[in-house]
């Protein structure tokens, strides 16, 4: 058994993960619209939409509009 400073020195001593190309867009849009990374995933999923502020902040984000972005 391995004490509890043992666990955390040998998790410290693992290789880095470096994030995902889409975590790394998801963490952007987050900081973007000041929003949850759970928040964005929810937009991904369709399971939510952002507000009309929102959609328009990503819209001059991306260079495009937030009927492209959003379409109904």
């Amino acid at each position: 058994m391995a004490t509890f400073k043992e666990i955390y020195l040998k998790a410290k001593a693992r290789k880095r993960v470096v994030p995902t190309n889409a975590q790394l867009f998801i963490k952007e849009v987050a900081n973007c619209t000041h929003k949850s990374e759970q928040t964005v995933r929810l937009w991904l999923a369709g399971v939510q939409r952002p507000d009309e502020l929102t959609q328009a902040v990503l819209a001059a984000k991306f260079k495009t509009t937030p009927q492209e972005l959003f379409p109904r």
